[in-house]
């Protein structure tokens, strides 16, 4: 890991790299001899079928196993060569660029890939780190106010799930982020890393960091993916708190208020989830893998601070209280009366 200014010219001075690149950002990339094969970043692409393009064309561009793939964009395409590095020829060593605030402070690390199927999203993918992430703020002053509110909404998910200092610290680097960036960065990948070294494969701690995502997942899906993803696991961290079996406490009500200032700081939230079409939500989240056979998985807020993971039951009256705590919050954030 390094996080600071040059390390992108650094990376591209290795010109025997393979590079797959964000095509908004192909023109950072100088002409070189080694392939630039291009991805078009959309939830699209983060397919079955567009990974398939992506092999196809590591393919005709003649690269080996012994090659190395130097991957530069957001979430989408580290998605995208994660899954495609760990099967192409059963595994090509790669490097990873992450350019979004999002991918900076959160998926740069812990490996994980997510692709969609049909209409679910992120149902297969594997875990497969990059050999090194090269975090440089250069990326940072293109980025729109509405990329950088999804960026600290995953950023402020991370530091709560591992604890309330955690978060108190997140918030005392957030009001100087502008001065001092990598002080945030490198506080959140900290507490990521915490659950990444404990729990590499997701099967406990590891997966409170899914607060904020089973409600936000089916969110993406039920206003067609208009809303981005940090955007929408900050609506889904509201509904989450809205649930009955969320604990209250000092400390939830920083992460609501936070939460709310990012959104109302960002474009078109409003926009997108007035697009809500509840069937679709109802699908989606019952769909979510992270739920057992007759049981909800939810990550809500715990008494001591911090997460918890809570199963209930997937009765009418379950389904019922998932229903009122989203309603509720799209309505608040809406304007619409609850």
């Amino acid at each position: 890991m390094r996080i600071g200014a040059g390390g992108f010219a650094d990376a591209l001075s290795r010109g025997r790299d393979v590079v797959v690149v964000d095509a908004v950002l192909r023109h950072l990339v100088p002409e070189r001899d080694a392939p630039v094969l291009v991805i078009e970043a959309s939830e699209d692409a983060k397919t079955l079928a567009g990974c398939e393009e992506l092999i196809l064309a590591l393919r005709g561009a003649g690269v080996r196993r012994w090659d190395h793939v130097l991957a530069v964009g957001g979430g989408v395409v580290q998605d995208i060569a994660t899954f495609v590095t760990q099967v192409y020829m059963r595994g090509v060593s790669w490097t990873y660029v992450p350019t979004t605030l999002m991918a900076m402070v959160d998926s740069c690390i812990g490996g994980k890939s997510s692709i969609n199927v049909g209409d679910v999203k992120n149902l297969i993918g594997g875990i497969y780190p990059p050999d090194s992430v090269i975090v440089d703020p250069v990326f940072l002053p293109s980025l729109s106010p509405t990329a950088r509110a999804a960026g600290f909404c995953e950023a402020a998910k991370i530091a709560y799930c591992r604890g309330a200092d955690e978060f108190r610290g997140y918030l005392e680097r957030f009001d100087r982020f502008d001065t001092d960036p990598a002080a945030l960065i490198e506080h959140v990948l900290r507490a990521k890393r915490w659950f990444i070294e404990i729990d590499e494969h997701d099967h406990k701690e590891r997966r409170l960091l899914n607060f904020g995502h089973t409600f936000g997942h089916a969110l993406e899906t039920a206003v067609d993916h208009t809303l981005s993803h940090g955007l929408a696991v900050a609506v889904g961290v509201l509904c989450a708190i809205q649930h009955p079996a969320s604990a209250s406490g000092d400390s939830v009500d920083e992460l609501e208020a936070h939460c709310r200032a990012l959104l109302a700081s960002a474009s078109g939230v409003a926009e997108s989830l007035a697009l809500f079409d509840p069937e679709r939500f109802e699908s989606a989240f019952r769909a979510d893998k992270k739920h057992g056979t007759s049981t909800f998985r939810l990550i809500l807020p715990a008494a001591d601070g911090g997460v918890t993971e809570v199963e209930t039951g997937t009765t009418a009256d379950d389904w019922a209280a998932v229903a009122k705590a989203t309603r509720r919050t799209l309505d608040s954030l809406t304007g619409r009366p609850a």
